[in-house]
């Protein structure tokens, strides 16, 4: 693959992002820039002696700073000579405020940011608020008490606009108190200046070109950049194969697979609405119009030689109030917020003005000259008896005014607090339907922790290219030789169906192991201990705290696994129920139980009248073809409309709505569906539990990983090899004989292979995995078989804050569309019993699942306490441990479990054609059938969960509930793209050192067992039907044979269906080896 890669700004971000790709083989690379130029709002320019930074000055810190990492190896930086806490505070009637005082209050302010700085963490205001508070507090102790209240303030008001160019705010009263504690400072120096070369040093060493700008690595930008490119339309789609479309201003269009867009927040400000076709989605609106962006702004004076002393440093400006008032009626009052002059290391006749907010803005609307007469006006006001000449040469800076910015940097103002948004929000991909990132968001504004800087540019600039490296890697990975190894089966996956079959086969005399992708077993299945939220206390107890990322429940008692589990005593006695407790809407009204329990009568009933659809598929036709509803929510909304209307008052009418789109966020997370329009209304009634209870929700004792730990101790540890991701399965090798190759180079050759991969991982990888591609009747099973992804999040508080309710579930007044915001998509909380005290349990499915992905757990925290505030009307404390499941976000899982999907009502024999076994040896070498299939596959006898020709059963119940898929392998591969012999030839062009390898094992594999004992000639039989007879010995086809929960035709989306899947295939091939 050569992706097309548009990335939108040549900023530190876009160079960070290009250079890492370029540097990774991705070359198919095109940067547009707006301006003329590389480095955004780095803008080293030449200036007196050597250079200055009209933007980005200083290197601030060093542990932990990329940019200190990648320049300090090259000698380049030096402390910054001038420290703010040596400037001289002067007022603007000449007078200097002694040092001694104006020390002692400067250190006032400092201590309330450093020894207070904790309180901030649960403060509701502004940074402003919160030191004036503080501020006047201390000065009425005794400390202070010789200190002039006028001084005092006159000192807090220069800090004020100082901490303001800080933040780019207009007023530390813009800026969020909490949000002020989001920055992270580096440890190290904090002031690191880039000697004479400027802040475009570290763009140079991004693209190799320091200390040598010819050195044989250099990466020349400049040939991948289209220099004044500004963007007007960046058109995505949310489809399968879409492609994205930029259209700039010129009407030049780039067409792209990924675009990296790395314009300023204060661009994407002025111009979101009109810039994304289709509209953002609101998560995204409300993360650029909560994040904010200031002005900050440079006055570069350049004198013939100094006219201040050797050892001056700086010039502070303290307004007197008289002065003030004057300055406020001239043309320029503006200059007011100009708070000082500095001199600049390295330039020895130059020095520096600084102003932000408002009135920086208001700076760049007047002329050069009359900014350049300020700034002397200024300096011959405050420098009294010094003789001030004309500067030589003048320079400011005009960052709000550029179209290209529209301002400095970001910072956290009350505005982000209100929405409720962060930088992670804005940093979240814009996918298509399949997950795969579209438009990627890079630059300082997208980074939680080091917004505002050039380092947390470049590291939002390596964030995006890795995101895409990492995708491709998948697809694509690094071609190696290793080891070989033959087995009778190969399981792929140490899964539940994975380590079903293994149990079968373990006293079978076959040989066989299973490859795991991951470091654990159990794929879905998932026991992990609660995370220690970082602002909390000491947390509940010492012990480890338990909880099911995976599958939650063991659903029934009629099957094996139960037995397993009953004897080994992993059961517990309590089962659970879901959706349980009060149901609480948006604006905090809670909703009458008794309806709540009339309008779930109501859905329940109209449930089991669509089970019947099944049986009527699977019986006899009368009178012509039978009509089904389009789909389970067509059938659902029109029969609930019709059992609501006359029985329900106006207002019942419009609650019982509102509790109906409840219960179709629960069968959209029952389900694993992005929406319930995908369920088969037909299909329904196909998943069955045994003539159970539904509401049989099996708890284990000491979690589901002590249940796969069992398994294992019965199969034998030694059969399962770790961190083994597959990359290509060759299945027409012809020898009778499959070829499995994995990213480490190991090759495994087969008889039979299991394929326990998700359906998830197989329906994105199978075009690339199998080689050559799988039977169409295979490939249409696994497009049409419904899969998707629900999440959960374990919230855990020091004390149930909820009283007595069961559960919150959440009931919602809007309308739920694709793109509302994530937690639109919880159905609700429910009281996690039994498990952990004092935790909720909270379910997510469809769009919002694939959305709080993408967010960091804090935030997830974070947004989860706000909805619940929202709902509860109630102060909810922040939990002391947590745990956030992401099942899409594992590429060997890729999603949750499976559900019959409308797609499979045109799909006759989806899940018969599944699970049939591929004998490889009927199929010629374009994988299309070539000969009459014969009595090779064995005649089974029909067991529980055996599937019937032509039928989707009989079978009653509803869909599993909350199995989050119980069961399968992680898949142990990474796709790789189809090698050079082309599909379409029956010849190869190429015959590869793997395939020659391949052939080589194969060949010694068919002609000895190695499970035979040494000096036995192999046993021949005659030859049957189906097999191939090459110089008089019989060569048994290979068969592959695919397991999981997607396989079972009754019990889908469960545990104990994913381990009988795995068991039937293992029986099917022991059962084919006898009749061979």
């Amino acid at each position: 693959m050569n992706p097309r890669i548009v990335i939108i700004g040549a900023g530190a971000a876009g160079v960070a992002a290009a250079t890492r790709l370029i540097e990774r083989g991705y070359k198919n690379l095109k940067i547009l820039e707006a301006e003329n130029r590389i480095g955004g709002r780095i803008h080293t320019v030449p200036f007196g002696a050597n250079v200055v930074d009209l933007g980005a000055q200083w290197c601030h810190g060093e542990k932990g700073n990329v940019c200190y990492e990648l320049g300090s190896k090259y000698n380049v930086f030096d402390s910054n000579s001038a420290r703010y806490e040596r400037f001289v505070l002067t007022r603007s009637n000449g007078e200097q405020i002694p040092k001694e005082r104006s020390e002692k209050l400067l250190g006032l302010i400092w201590s309330i940011l450093e020894t207070h700085k904790h309180e901030l963490t649960g403060y509701r205001g502004s940074l402003g608020s919160f030191i004036m508070g503080k501020f006047r507090a201390l000065l009425e102790t005794p400390e202070y008490a010789n200190v002039n209240d006028e001084t005092a303030y006159q000192v807090l008001e220069f800090f004020h606009k100082f901490e303001n160019s800080i933040e780019a705010s207009d007023s530390w009263f813009d800026t969020s108190g909490p949000g002020y504690l989001h920055y992270w400072e580096c440890d190290g120096d904090l002031l690191l200046n880039w000697r004479d070369k400027g802040y475009r040093t570290v763009l140079e060493i991004l693209m190799k070109r320091h200390p040598l700008p010819t050195a044989a690595e250099a990466i020349n930008l400049e040939d991948y950049t289209h220099f004044n490119k500004t963007v007007a339309n960046i058109n995505w789609t949310a489809g399968p194969d879409s492609l994205v479309s930029v259209r700039c201003t010129d009407n030049s269009v780039y067409d792209a697979d990924h675009v990296i867009c790395t314009i300023s927040l204060g661009v994407l400000k002025e111009r979101y609405q009109s810039l994304f076709t289709p509209d953002l989605p609101p998560i995204k609106r409300n993360a650029i119009q909560g994040l904010t962006i200031g002005t900050v702004n440079k006055l570069f004076l350049e004198f013939e030689q100094p006219f201040w002393a050797a050892g001056w440093q700086g010039l502070s400006l303290i307004w007197n109030q008289a002065d003030l008032e004057e300055v406020r009626k001239m043309p320029d009052c503006w200059m007011e917020d100009v708070f000082g002059f500095y001199i600049v290391d390295y330039q020895p006749n130059v020095l520096c003005g600084w102003i932000s907010g408002k009135n920086a803005r208001r700076m760049e609307r007047a002329s050069d000259e009359e900014v350049r007469r300020a700034c002397m006006f200024l300096l011959r006001k405050f420098m009294k008896g010094c003789t001030v000449p004309e500067p030589v040469r003048f320079q400011r800076t005009s960052w709000y005014s550029n179209p290209n910015f529209r301002g400095s940097y970001t910072f956290r103002s009350m505005t982000t607090d209100l929405l409720n948004t962060s930088a992670s929000h804005l940093a979240i991909p814009l996918t298509n339907s399949c997950g795969m990132p579209v438009v990627q968001f890079a630059g300082e504004a997208t980074h939680d922790h080091y917004y505002s800087t050039v380092h947390g540019a470049v590291e939002t600039g390596w964030r995006e290219a890795s995101r895409l490296i990492d995708l491709y890697d998948r697809l694509i990975p690094p071609f190696n030789h290793g080891p070989k190894a033959y087995v009778d089966v190969l399981i792929l996956g140490a899964g539940i169906a994975g380590l079903g079959a293994a149990r079968q086969l373990r006293n079978s005399g076959k040989s066989f192991a299973i490859l795991e992708a991951q470091s654990v077993p159990g794929g879905r299945i998932s026991t992990k201990a609660l995370k220690k939220h970082h602002t909390s206390g000491s947390g509940k107890g010492g012990h480890c705290q338990l909880v099911e990322a995976g599958a939650q429940w063991l659903h029934g008692r009629q099957n094996e696994l139960h037995e397993m589990a009953k004897r080994n005593g992993l059961l517990r006695e309590e089962t659970s129920e879901e959706g349980l407790g009060e149901f609480l809407r948006d604006d905090g009204f809670r909703i009458d139980d008794q309806l709540v329990k009339r309008v779930d009568f109501i859905v329940g009933q109209i449930l089991e009248q669509c089970e019947e659809f099944a049986a009527r598929a699977a019986g006899p036709e009368r009178d012509g073809p039978a009509v089904y509803p389009a789909s389970l929510e067509a059938f659902l909304r029109d029969q609930f409309r019709k059992r609501t209307e006359k029985d329900f008052s106006a207002e019942q009418r419009v609650l019982a709505q509102q509790l109906l789109d409840w219960h179709c966020r629960f069968q959209i997370i029952d389900n694993s569906c992005l929406h319930v329009s995908d369920i088969s209304a037909k299909l329904w009634g196909s998943y069955s539990f045994n003539g159970e209870s539904c509401q049989a929700h099996i708890n284990m004792r000491y979690g589901f990983q002590a249940l796969v730990s069992c398994l294992i101790e019965e199969i034998g540890a030694e059969k399962i090899v770790y961190n083994k991701a597959i990359c290509e399965i060759r299945w027409l090798d012809g020898r009778g004989k499959v070829i499995v190759k994995c990213t480490d180079g190991t090759i495994y050759c087969c008889q039979h292979l299991i394929v326990t991969f998700s359906l998830g991982v197989l329906k994105d990888t199978m075009d690339q995995l199998f080689q050559p591609n799988l039977p169409a009747s295979y490939s249409r099973s696994i497009r049409s078989i419904g899969y998707g992804t629900i999440d959960k999040i374990f919230l855990q508080f020091e004390e149930p804050w909820w009283g007595k309710a069961e559960g919150i579930q959440l009931v919602w007044r809007d309308e739920l569309r694709k793109d509302s915001h994530w937690t639109r998509f919880i159905s609700g909380f429910d009281v996690l019993s039994p498990g952990p005290p004092n935790t909720l349990l909270g379910w997510i499915g469809s769009y919002g699942a694939l959305e709080m992905e993408a967010l960091n757990d804090e935030q997830i925290v974070s947004d989860c306490v706000f909805i619940l505030e929202k709902f509860t009307k109630k102060k909810v404390p922040k939990p002391v441990n947590y745990y956030c499941t992401r099942w899409n976000s594992n590429r060997y899982i890729r999603g949750s479990y499976s559900y019959t999907s409308v797609n499979c009502d045109h799909e006759q024999n989806f899940m018969p054609n599944l699970t049939e076994t591929l004998v490889c040896n009927q199929y010629d070498k374009l994988g299309e059938e070539s000969r009459k299939k014969t009595q090779c596959q064995p005649q089974s006898t029909p067991t529980a969960g055996s599937t019937r020709a032509g039928s989707t059963g009989t079978l009653t119940s509803t869909p599993s509930g909350h199995s989050t898929s119980s069961s399968n392998s992680s898949n142990t591969l990474t796709n790789v793209q189809p090698s050079s012999t082309q599909r379409g030839s029956n010849t190869p062009t190429k015959v590869t050192t793997v395939q020659m390898a391949a052939d080589s094992l194969a060949t010694t594999a068919s002609n000895s067992s190695p499970s035979a004992p040494a000096g036995t000639p192999a046993k021949t039989k005659p030859p049957v039907a189906g097999s191939a007879n090459v110089s008089g010995s019989v060569k048994p086809s290979a068969t592959i044979h695919f397991a999981g929960e997607a396989c079972h035709e009754r019990y889908f989306s469960t545990v104990h269906g994913a381990y009988l899947s795995g068991m039937e295939q293992a029986k099917k091939i022991l059962l084919l080896d006898q009749q061979q």
